[in-house]
């Protein structure tokens, strides 16, 4: 008797692929871990009330090493 998948495969999958960017190859061997923070950070930065804590620095390309 099969057992019951509590995951959301077709949402998850979605959200890897379309919302994410990412290939379905590198969804499929992304860690539930780094997929979770993926998606964390992307609705943050998505959020329109989101107010960064500090002004991003100003850099030069030859600048960076």
């Amino acid at each position: 008797m099969p057992v019951e998948d509590s995951w959301d495969w077709p949402l998850l999958l979605y959200v890897g692929t379309v919302i994410l960017k990412r290939s379905e190859r590198e969804f499929w061997r992304m860690t539930p871990r780094k997929f979770n923070a993926l998606t964390r950070v992307h609705m943050k930065f998505n959020d329109p009330d989101y107010k960064p804590k500090e002004k991003p620095r100003v850099a030069y390309i030859d600048q960076i090493f």
